[in-house]
This record gives structure tokens, sequence and C-alpha cells, in this order.
């Protein structure tokens, strides 16, 4: 639990600083504006550099105020059409196994999906999840949206639903694998760099249902596990 507790204040402490870049604004008495970073500044000039490494000087009595704001987004985030997510990371949790072994895990997950508008989209993803023990390819059903509209970082949520095939080598002593149901929720942030990509990091919660069968024997395996992730989407 605290685990989880320190990932999730970073994560959003991440959004959070990012949300709050701020540039310099230069509003001047003809109605313009210009939106950079001061790099001068006198009784009678005030010298600005602009994104494209323009550097502009105005005279005190042009200006009409100078100001520091957040950060102008300069691009209209795709609200609808495909869309894609690649995400891999860690499977953090306690004792799992049969042997209440704590066991090491790794993810990797991608979704594909029609974005319907900014809070809804549904897809189908896939990957690999590496447990210590086991092998699982993931088949599953995913419902994500933004939480916010508009800003440079944008906070979505996430919920997979599906089945995990386990496709872990039956062992000489005569056990064999099979999958389970899997689900999985959560929150995370977009950064995006244009209209449509972006990187983003998440944290959630995953279920993972698996099955051996030893000497006619069967045992259930559970993985319950805090999934942090990283990647980019489309």
């Amino acid at each position: 639990m605290r685990i989880s507790l320190l990932i999730l204040f970073v994560l959003f402490f991440v959004g959070a600083v990012a949300q709050g870049k701020k540039e310099d604004v230069l509003y001047l008495k003809n109605g313009s504006i210009i939106r950079g970073q001061l790099v001068g500044s006198s009784d009678q000039q005030t010298r600005i550099l602009t994104q494209d490494g323009s550097v502009w000087s105005f005279n005190k009595a042009e200006l009409d105020s100078v100001r520091s704001e957040k950060r102008y987004r300069n691009f209209a985030y795709k609200t609808k059409g495909f869309a894609h997510f690649s995400e891999l990371g860690p499977l953090v949790a306690g004792k799992t196994t049969v042997d209440g072994v704590t066991t090491a895990a790794f993810s990797f997950q991608t979704v594909n999906g029609y974005k319907f508008n900014q809070f809804a989209m549904l897809g189908f993803g896939t990957g690999v999840d590496l447990y210590a023990t086991q092998t699982i390819v993931p088949l599953f059903a995913s419902f994500r949206g933004d939480i916010a509209t508009n800003g440079t970082v944008l906070p979505f949520y996430f919920i997979d639903a599906g089945y995990g095939a386990n496709i872990t080598q039956d062992s000489q002593a005569g056990e064999d694998f099979k999958g389970g149901l899997l689900y999985a929720a959560g929150l995370g942030v977009k950064i995006p760099f244009n209209r449509s990509a972006g990187f983003l990091l998440s944290i959630g919660y995953r279920y993972q249902a698996t099955q051996s069968i030893r000497n006619q024997d069967e045992i259930d395996t559970k993985y319950r596990r805090l999934a942090i992730r990283a990647g980019f989407f489309l």
C-alpha cells in the first residue's frame, strides 16, 4: 500500500509540474500578443525570445503589460478516430504464488481501437505478461477516456477485461498450465507531443487467474498486481 501511494503521488506530481509550466507574455498596446521567454529588460526596452528562435525588442511605450502565464497549447488535440497505446512496465505485488514466494513480473501490451470522443475509446489489446514461473498472453477489451479535455497534461482512466492465455511450457513432471480471467483498471496522465501523439504514464490494479494441473490435482493461482506503465499513444 505504501508503494502504491508513493507511485501515485510521483505520477501526478510529474503531471502537475508539466501542467504548471509557464511562459512570458507581452501584451502590446496595438493588440498584438507575443509569447516566449524574456531575455533582457531595461528602462527603455524589453526583449523576448520566441519559440522559433527569434528575438523581438519592444520599447516600453509599446507595452501594455508583461505577464507570466501557462504555456500556450498550439495544437488541437485529436478527439475522434483511430487510437493506439503501447505500454510496458513492472507488475508489483507481494506473495502471490502457491508457495507464498514473492515473484518479479514484467508486462508489455498494445491496444488499438476507435476513439468516439475524448471521454470514450473502445479497443482490443494483447501483449505478454512475464511472471517468474508463468508466461501469459493477455487478450482483452479496453475502455479508456480522458478525464480533462484540454491542457498540456491530460489525465485519463482505463478499464480492461478479457482472458489470459497461458503459454508456459508444460513441465517434465507432467504439470499442465491453463489461463484464466483477467481484468485491470487505473488512472494515468498523457503528455501530448502534437495533436495525436504523446507520452503516457499510468498506474492501476491488475488481476490474472491461472491454473496448473499436476497428477490430476488442480492448483489455482491468482496474480494480483500493481501495474506501473510507461509508453506512448497515437
